[in-house]
C-alpha cells in the first residue's frame, strides 16, 4: 500500500512533497540566476532496492516489449519501460531462437543505475543445447554489446554472473525533467496495456448509512481509480449499491403503516434513515403478520406496481443524499449501477450458463460447483430469487459484453475473498475470463482489505456500540483540524490575516486529507487502529507532514521572487552535482512507482488474482 499512498499523494487535487535537505535540489541554469526548485519534486519517491547477485527484477508487460522504436522519446513511458525496449532488442539479436521478456530492476549500488537480470535464466534454458555461449557472463557481455544506441545509456558493465548494469546519461535525465516541467507531469504518466477498466467500490445499502466499514473501499477504490485515470486509462467508476431485495419490502410496507400521506409529507415521513430503518427491522422482526405483508410488498415493488416504486423511488433518493455529502466531503466521483439496475438481466446470463451446463440442482437450489471449494456457488435460492452471486454475475456479463471493460476490480472487504474466488472461477468456466496464467485480458481482481478498529483493538464503534457514522467521524478530522489550526494562528499572531472561508477550506483538506492517507500509508490486508491523534500529527508519516513540506516548498518559490514558469522555458536543468544527480534518478523513477500497482509481481501483493 505505500505506493498507493504515494502515488495517491503525488495525483491528488493537492499536492504533497517530502522535503528535501538544501543540497538535493535541482538547479535552473539562466544567465541572471539559478532557483533551488523543480515541481517534479512533489512526485513520490521510488522504492529502491539494492543490487544483488541474486536480484530479480519485476517482469515488465509484453506491451511494452513489443513497442521497439529508437531513439527513445524522452517521455514515451517510464524509465525501465524505456530501457526494456532496448533491451528487448538485444535479446532478440542475442538469443533470437529464445522468446523471453526483458528483466530490468533499479539498482542501488555503485555499478550503476539500472540493472539487467536476463543473463542466469537464459543460461539455464540454453546451456547443452550446443549454443556458442561459455557461460552466464557471456551472455550479458553479448547484451550489452547487443543493446542499441540511444541516448538514454550513457555506459555499461557486466558483473558477476552476467549482470549487465546501466548508468544513465545525466543529459537525458535532465532533458526527461525538463520536458515534464514545461508540458507537465501527465507526460510521465505509465503506459499501461488497456484502454478501459471498471473500479466497482463503495457500495454501500440504501436505506443505511454510510459507516466507518465503507471508509476503506472509498478510499482504496478512488485511489485506484486515479491511478488508472492518471495512465490515461478511461475509468467506469462503479457504485454498486444495495437498492434491491426483501429489505425493501419491509421499508416501504412500514412506509405505508406509519404514514398513510407519506406522498404528501415527502421526506419528512422517513426522517433519519437509520433510525426508520431500526423501527421498520423491529416491527418485522417481532410481528409475524407484518412480515407477511412485507413480503407482499417485496412481490408488488418487483411486480412494477406504480404505488410501490414510487416509494422506493423516494427511499432510494434519502440515501443518496446522504451519500452525496460523504463523497463530496472525500471528494469522491462515483456513477450508482445498483442491484436493481443489473436484475433484468440475470435470467438470460443464468440461461447462457444453464445451457452451457454449469447450473446444477441442489437441494431445492441451482448452483454451480466450483472445483476446489466444498460449497458450491448459490445462485438460484430454493425460494426461487436471485442472490449476490446472481447479481454479481450478471454485472460481469454487463461489464464485460456491453460496457466493453479490459479490467474489473473489486475494492471490498477480505470477508469476501471466498465470494470472490468462487464468482470469478464461474466466469473462468462459461469462458467469459480466459486463465489467469495466460497474462491475457480481460481479467478481474478483488482487492481486499482489514478491518479499522478503536483504540481496544475491536471494532471501531461508539460508546453505544454503534458501528460510527462516516459523515460525522470526517466532520470530526475537520473540526480538530481546525481548533489546532485556529490556536497556532493565535499564537503566532497570524489570525487577523486568515477569512473564514480560508479557514474552512484549509482544515477540510487538512482533516479529510489526513483521513485518506491514513488509511492508505497502512498495510491494506491487515486492520488497523484509528487515532486522529495520530493522523492529524505534524511529525511522522502523516499527510498533515506532506502538507506542512509542500506549504514550505510553495513558501520558499514566492520568497525567491523568481517566475518559475519563465525559468521553465528559459532556464536548463543541470546535474553536475552528484547529490543532484542522486536526486534527477529519484525523481525520473516517479512513473515506475505509479506503474508499480499495475505490474504482474506488484498485483500478487496488491490484489487477489482473479
Amino acid at each position: 500500500m505505500r505506493a498507493l499512498a504515494a502515488v495517491a499523494a503525488a495525483t491528488a487535487t493537492t499536492a504533497l512533497a517530502a522535503p528535501y535537505p538544501a543540497r538535493f535540489r535541482l538547479r535552473l541554469v539562466t544567465p541572471r540566476a539559478s532557483l533551488g526548485h523543480c515541481r517534479a519534486s512533489s512526485s513520490a519517491r521510488s522504492p529502491r532496492r539494492a543490487c544483488y547477485a541474486t536480484t530479480m527484477g519485476d517482469e515488465t508487460s509484453t506491451s511494452v516489449a513489443t513497442q521497439t522504436q529508437e531513439p527513445a522519446a524522452v517521455g514515451a513511458g517510464s524509465v525501465k519501460q524505456q530501457l526494456s525496449k532496448l533491451v528487448t532488442a538485444s535479446l532478440r539479436t542475442t538469443v533470437p531462437e529464445v522468446e523471453v521478456e526483458p528483466m530490468v530492476e533499479v539498482c542501488t549500488a555503485k555499478f550503476g543505475d539500472y540493472q539487467c537480470n536476463n543473463a542466469m535464466g537464459l543460461w539455464s534454458r540454453i546451456k547443452g543445447s550446443g549454443t556458442s555461449f561459455k557461460n552466464p557472463n557471456a551472455i550479458g557481455q553479448a547484451i550489452a554489446k547487443n543493446l542499441p544506441p540511444s541516448d538514454i545509456i550513457e555506459s555499461t558493465s557486466v558483473a558477476g554472473p552476467g549482470f549487465v548494469n546501466i548508468v544513465l546519461s545525466n543529459s537525458w535525465v535532465a532533458k526527461r525533467i525538463q520536458d515534464m516541467l514545461v508540458n507537465g507531469i501527465k507526460t510521465w504518466a505509465p503506459i499501461l496495456p488497456v484502454k478501459r477498466a471498471v473500479l466497482d467500490f463503495s457500495s454501500p445499502n440504501i436505506a443505511k448509512e454510510m459507516h466507518v466499514g465503507h471508509l476503506r473501499s472509498t478510499i482504496i477504490g478512488d485511489t485506484l481509480a486515479r491511478m488508472f485515470e492518471f495512465s490515461n486509462v478511461e475509468v467506469l467508476r462503479r457504485n454498486h449499491v444495495g437498492d434491491w431485495g426483501t429489505q425493501f419490502g419491509m421499508l416501504i410496507q412500514y412506509l405505508f403503516e406509519k404514514f398513510p400521506n407519506w406522498e404528501e409529507i415527502g421526506s419528512q415521513a422517513i426522517g433519519d434513515l437509520q433510525t426508520f430503518y431500526k423501527a421498520s427491522k423491529h416491527r418485522f422482526d417481532g410481528d409475524p403478520e407484518f412480515k407477511d405483508r412485507a413480503q407482499q410488498a417485496v412481490v408488488r415493488l418487483q411486480g412494477g406496481e406504480e404505488r410501490y416504486r414510487a416509494a422506493w423511488n423516494k427511499i432510494c433518493e434519502i440515501s443518496r443524499n446522504e451519500f452525496d455529502l460523504v463523497y463530496k466531503r472525500l471528494n469522491v466521483k462515483l456513477e450508482e449501477k445498483g442491484e436493481s439496475f443489473y436484475n433484468p438481466y440475470i435470467p438470460q446470463v443464468l440461461e447462457e450458463l444453464d445451457n452451457k451446463g454449469l447450473i446444477k440442482e441442489s437441494e431445492g437450489a441451482k448452483v454451480i460447483f466450483i472445483e476446489g471449494h466444498q460449497i458450491p456457488l448459490i445462485v438460484v435460492k430454493r425460494d426461487g430469487g436471485f442472490n449476490y452471486a446472481s447479481t454479481d454475475l450478471a454485472a460481469l456479463w454487463y461489464r464485460l459484453n456491453v460496457e466493453k471493460a479490459e479490467w474489473i476490480i473489486y475494492v471490498t472487504d477480505v470477508g469476501q475473498q471466498q465470494h470472490f474466488d468462487m464468482f470469478f472461477s464461474a466466469a473462468r468456466m462459461a469462458g467469459w475470463l480466459p486463465d489467469p496464467k495466460e497474462k491475457k485480458f480481460p481479467k478481474t481482481n478483488h482487492v481486499g482489505f482489514g478491518l479499522v478498529l478503536g483504540s481496544d483493538g475491536k471494532r471501531f464503534r461508539t460508546r453505544s456500540t454503534e458501528v460510527v457514522r462516516l459523515i460525522e467521524l470526517l466532520d470530526e478530522a475537520k473540526s480538530q483540524s481546525k481548533s489546532e489550526l485556529l490556536q497556532r494562528l493565535t499564537e503566532n499572531g497570524k489570525i487577523v490575516d486568515w477569512t473564514e472561508e480560508e479557514l474552512e477550506k484549509t482544515s477540510e483538506a487538512v482533516g479529510y486529507g489526513a483521513v485518506k492517507y491514513a488509511d492508505l500509508k497502512n498495510n491494506r490486508l491487515t486492520n488497523y487502529t484509528f487515532s486522529f491523534e495520530q493522523m492529524l500529527s505534524d511529525k511522522g508519516n502523516t499527510a498533515v507532514y506532506l502538507q506542512y513540506a509542500h506549504a514550505r516548498i510553495c513558501s520558499i518559490i514566492r520568497k525567491s521572487n523568481k517566475d518559475v514558469e519563465e525559468l521553465k522555458m528559459s532556464g536548463a536543468i543541470s546535474l553536475d552535482h552528484p547529490d543532484e544527480r542522486v536526486l534527477g534518478l529519484y525523481l525520473i523513477r516517479f512513473a515506475e512507482v505509479s506503474l508499480a500497482p499495475f505490474t504482474e509481481s506488484f498485483l500478487r501483493h496488491l490484489f487477489h488474482e482473479a
